[in-house]
């Protein structure tokens, strides 16, 4: 395939890219850094949403487009009055797309798009219920590309991606960073599970649900949980560090989503499996966070 992507040069999009030329996709990469190093023989389109290269978009003739890009300031992301902005954003410049004949497009969205649930989140039984302004603009782009009847469409439900690559202020590098200094480790909800994913199982996952053509929702997860306590002891057990660090946070509020794991039966029955263990995941991150801290 011929994909047209943005977001080329964030966590997951920088994965997605070297996944899909493995496998032979051409790629077209939107971003505002003309020497970004994304992945060999990757053609690079300076702009944005505000100003794509459509010219250059028509020549490269997309059989398909992943949507990544998104406002994801750390800290302020969840709540920003910038995800209405991006909304309209991605609205226009899908239809855009459309209109050029791009056959098939692709989004991604976030887990906390469901209501809370104990049980695994199904793409068509599970309800949604955003409780921040980042998954109520997910869902509101969701519901706009579900009402779209001239071109095949999916909406990767992405769960929580992990490893090398991943900013340093997410939860598992934070975490390494923390007890590989010996330093104590308060977890704010340790008996709240999560849904991990790799990037290398994410990037695969992302890959084979655009060359099946799945069209719908998707989610992007292994299927299987993780409490944050547990995380956070394998972390130290890879790093040989005191597991007496580790305590939680009895300040803390209620976790409002106690549990967030798939159901990725949709993803299984379509032939793909996650292939990377929790643990080679967090060892790979680990070798890969600088030693100094």
């Amino acid at each position: 395939m011929r994909i047209f992507v943005t977001g080329a040069t964030g966590f997951v999009g920088r994965a997605f890219c070297q996944e899909a030329v493995r496998r032979g996709h051409q790629i077209l990469a939107l971003t505002r850094d003309p020497t970004a190093q994304i992945a060999p023989d990757v053609e690079i389109a300076v702009g944005s949403l505000v100003e794509t290269p459509w010219n250059q978009v028509a020549r490269f003739t997309p059989d398909a487009v992943l949507h990544l890009a998104w406002f994801t300031g750390p800290g302020k992301y969840l709540q920003s009055s910038e995800n209405e902005v991006w909304l309209e954003l991605s609205k226009a410049w899908f239809r855009k797309l459309i209109e050029l004949g791009v056959p098939y497009v692709a989004g991604a969205g976030t887990c906390i798009e469901y209501a809370a649930s104990k049980e695994p989140l199904n793409e068509d039984t599970s309800p949604l219920a955003p409780l921040f302004a980042y998954s109520k603009a997910k869902v509101a782009l969701f519901e706009w590309l579900r009402g779209l009847s001239d071109v095949d469409w999916s909406w990767f439900r992405l769960f929580y991606p992990y490893g090398s690559g991943e900013h340093p202020n997410r939860y598992t590098s934070m975490m390494a960073r923390e007890l590989r200094a010996g330093k104590p480790l308060s977890i704010n909800s340790p008996g709240s599970i999560r849904d991990y994913i790799e990037i290398r199982d994410t990037a695969a996952a992302f890959c084979h649900a655009m060359e099946a053509r799945l069209c719908g929702a998707v989610n992007v997860g292994t299927g299987a949980g993780i409490t944050i306590a547990s995380l956070a002891l394998r972390i130290a057990g890879l790093l040989h560090a005191d597991e007496n660090l580790i305590g939680g946070n009895s300040s803390a509020p209620c976790d409002p989503t106690p549990v967030i794991v798939a159901d990725v039966g949709r993803l299984l029955r379509s032939g793909w499996k996650p292939l990377i263990g929790i643990d080679e995941g967090l060892q790979r991150l680990i070798d890969s966070m600088p030693l100094r801290i």
